[in-house]
């Protein structure tokens, strides 16, 4: 086992130096795969080569060591899925395309709850049917297909590498979520306070329309740099009004005959008056 632990010692060192806090870049995802599939290989073969003393041994490979390195394997690759087929689109479709992978993974883990079971409890007690290699070990799975190799693989030494990964990806996707929701908020920073929503303009369209173009001609909004249409948008906008055709509304205001500023005076004699009042009290 000394060979064996060697190899799983450098493993996890380069793994956890190989900047496990930027899996979202491609490249240094591609690598970490590459090193997990390279440091399995290296057991396979250190195994072949050398077996194992003991049947205590071979389960401590099968149940700790193997698992250790295909889980990693399995997160990186699963990773590298999510990164290559996730939505290019909203955070909301995102963070959907998140809840249904791990949708699919709580069905799976349901559907080997017994075991996840025996291993989070750290049973021992059918470890010799389950980690060892052999004719009765490969009898109690239903999935034949797994047992490509036979003397690297055991009836559970996958799934606890599917636990293992499974781990990874829900702190992996927990993470997701959290970046996804504070992006959703820096990108609408201020949302529209609930007294705006609930304002609306109670004088007529045409007292809007004059105080508009006032507010347009004197150049109180940057400077004058905001055109009148544009001026238009942001009080339809902000009064959940429509002014309809404002430019021939102007025309009117222009054509009448007697105050053609009856809206803006209206307001110049409301604030003297007020401010009258204000002096009397």
């Amino acid at each position: 086992m000394d060979k064996i632990n060697t190899l799983v010692d450098e493993y996890k060192f380069k793994v956890t130096n190989s900047h496990q806090d930027n899996l979202n870049e491609i490249t240094n995802l591609r690598h970490l795969i590459n090193l997990s599939s390279e440091y399995l290989q290296l057991l396979r073969l250190s195994v072949r080569q050398r077996g194992f003393n003991s049947e205590s041994d071979e389960i401590l490979f099968f149940k700790k060591c193997k698992p250790f390195v295909s889980g990693h394997l399995k997160y990186f690759s699963h990773i590298h899925s999510y990164l290559m087929n996730r939505p290019k689109v909203s955070s909301s479709r995102q963070r959907k395309f998140i809840h249904l992978i791990l949708d699919k993974y709580e069905a799976h883990k349901s559907r080997e709850l017994e075991f996840v079971k025996y291993y989070r409890h750290k049973s021992t007690r059918y470890d010799h049917i389950y980690f060892v290699r052999g004719l009765n070990s490969i009898d109690i799975t239903n999935n034949i297909n797994h047992f490509i190799d036979p003397e690297f693989s055991t009836s559970h030494d996958d799934k606890v590498a599917k636990i293992i990964a499974y781990d990874l990806l829900i702190s992996y996707f927990q993470k997701e979520l959290e970046n996804l929701k504070s992006k959703k908020k820096l990108s609408n920073p201020d949302p529209t306070p609930p007294l705006l929503e609930k304002l609306s303009w109670t004088a007529s369209k045409t007292d809007l329309v004059e105080l508009m173009y006032a507010i347009n001609a004197i150049g109180a909004l940057n400077i004058g740099k905001v055109d009148i249409k544009s001026q238009a948008k942001i009080y339809e906008s902000l009064f959940g009004i429509e002014l309809g055709n404002f430019y021939k509304t102007y025309g009117e205001i222009k054509a009448r005959e007697k105050n053609r500023t009856k809206f803006l005076d209206n307001l110049k004699y409301s604030l003297l008056r007020k401010m009258d009042s204000d002096d009397a009290n």
